[in-house]
């Protein structure tokens, strides 16, 4: 598959781009500033901002979401943040339209706009960035963000360095600097869409910036790296662990001085081993689709929360607060940037745990360890006695795109052989859910190099929830030869 995104892919983009990148170049510098003043003054005052940026947001909630006023009418107009009942993803999309606060915004207008992928990073109602996320609770989301919260998550962003930065800067002087974006391509994911919008709006950015779909097989994503020769690589926690095992390997040159790690929980070992292999250091980014930028990573390695601009509740199964110490059963989070599509109380399905020692870098804010998903890399048998290792999240992209599959979890008993749990449900549908699932994958493997046909069986069973971290794990192995394991 050629790059869907090659350098300079957008100099030629709309003037209109370039437009916009400069009002939120200005808006962003703002909110920039806003952080430094917010961090630099007492606790104190940073908690009476939150609280009034707090109070701006549920009021916007209670006078513009027809969805959220009937949610909280038990509680009263005043109510506090912990009266207020927490909502889910399913609740949310099945009341979409009632759930924005731009009547506008329509749910069918946006799934006609998220499903042409000539548009990733476009502007929705020429003012709307749109994301998607994948459906690991049942239900895929849709996520507007407006174009004030895009100005605060790129400040968060940009904050990183400036509060917590874990490269030396002077590492980046002498030579050109070249991004890469390794990540599921081919869909208006959250990731993707944000590193688009600012190709468009910075022409200079997209002549340094590539993006390198995980779809491709191992060997030629390799390869394709080998050949930008990046400076700085964002991509999951589970790709750098195996570009990491491929740089081991002899079959990976790379020489980066950064990498950025997102979207999955990274564990000690893991970026330990990362950043031995890479020789530079991991930022760390915890965030969703529905709160991008809820904490990052300082020198000491710990994930400092965004308390200027996000809420977190670690609570347990009744939604009851959890003391600092103690994992959570679940984590709802509050995103007071995002004032078109109000994200209060949501349940996010992470077990958190809020660390109850302060941090040894000194900064104030409280710090937090995440248990998410940890999916497994896939081997199969290639040519020649060699395997073939696949990502994780390519099959669930494949699953998802190719499939109309959301809520699943596919499991390796063999080098040949994967058994398919399906949400329950009308078992004709079930039966052409398989068919298409069984097609996509033997497509898919094909291309990645696999020797010989895989035999995919459906399970009665529905997908069983992980007891330790309560998620979803979709891809996952019981040959006991994983690659994330064995290298």
């Amino acid at each position: 598959m050629a790059d869907p995104f090659p350098p300079g892919a957008f100099v030629a983009s709309d003037p209109l781009d370039w437009w916009r990148g400069g009002c939120e170049w200005v808006r962003c510098s703002a909110r920039l500033q806003e952080l430094w003043a917010d961090r630099l003054g007492s606790a104190q005052a940073r908690r009476d901002k939150r609280d009034a940026r707090l109070a701006s947001l549920l009021a916007r909630a209670r006078t513009h979401s027809r969805f959220l006023a009937r949610h909280w009418s038990s509680a009263g107009p005043g109510a506090p943040l912990h009266a207020l009942t927490p909502v889910t993803r399913g609740e949310l999309m099945a009341h979409f339209d009632d759930w924005v606060t731009d009547p506008e915004i329509r749910l069918d207008n946006v799934r006609r706009f998220v499903a042409d992928p000539a548009r990733i990073g476009e502007a929705f109602l020429g003012r709307y960035a749109v994301w998607t996320s994948s459906g690991t609770t049942g239900v895929p989301g849709i996520y507007v963000q407006d174009e004030d919260a895009l100005a605060i998550y790129g400040a968060l962003l940009g904050a990183q360095a400036d509060f917590a930065p874990t490269t030396d800067p002077r590492s980046f002087m002498g030579s050109p600097v070249r991004l890469a974006l390794v990540a599921a391509t081919g869909g208006h994911f959250a990731g993707i869409v944000w590193w688009q919008r600012l190709c468009r709006m910075y022409p200079l950015l997209a002549a340094h910036a590539r993006i390198f779909s995980i779809l491709e097989p191992l060997d030629a994503l390799c390869k394709a790296l080998d050949e930008w020769n990046p400076t700085s690589i964002a991509s999951y926690p589970t790709v750098l662990t195996q570009l990491a095992a491929e740089q081991r390997a002899g079959r990976l040159q790379l020489a980066p001085r950064t990498l950025l790690s997102g979207g999955e929980a990274l564990c000690e070992t893991e970026r330990r081993a990362i950043e031995e292999t890479f020789g530079c250091s991991v930022v760390e980014d915890y965030g969703a689709s529905e709160c991008m930028n809820i904490a990052h990573s300082c020198r000491a390695h710990r994930l400092h929360l965004n308390e200027s601009w996000v809420v977190l509740e670690p609570v347990d199964e009744r939604m009851q607060p959890v003391p600092p110490g103690e994992p959570s059963f679940t984590v709802l989070v509050t995103n007071l940037a995002n004032h078109v599509q109000p994200i209060v109380r949501y349940d996010l399905g992470d077990s958190v745990t809020i660390d109850a020692e302060p941090c040894d870098c000194g900064d104030e804010r409280p710090t937090l360890h995440v248990s998410g998903r940890a999916d497994d890399v896939l081997e199969f048998d290639a040519h020649h006695g060699e395997f073939v290792r696949v990502l994780p999240l390519a099959i669930e992209t494949v699953l998802e795109k190719d499939s109309g599959l959301s809520r699943f979890q596919l499991t390796q008993t063999a080098r040949d052989e994967l058994r398919l749990r399906i949400e329950p449900g009308d078992s004709h549908e079930r039966r052409r859910a398989f068919d298409r699932a069984q097609k996509a994958l033997t497509r898919f493997l094909a291309k990645q190099g696999v020797a010989k046909p895989v035999r995919l069986h459906l399970e009665d069973e529905a997908p069983q929830i992980d007891r330790t971290s309560g998620k979803l794990r979709r891809i996952r192995t019981k040959t006991g030869s994983s690659a994330d394991r064995a290298t």
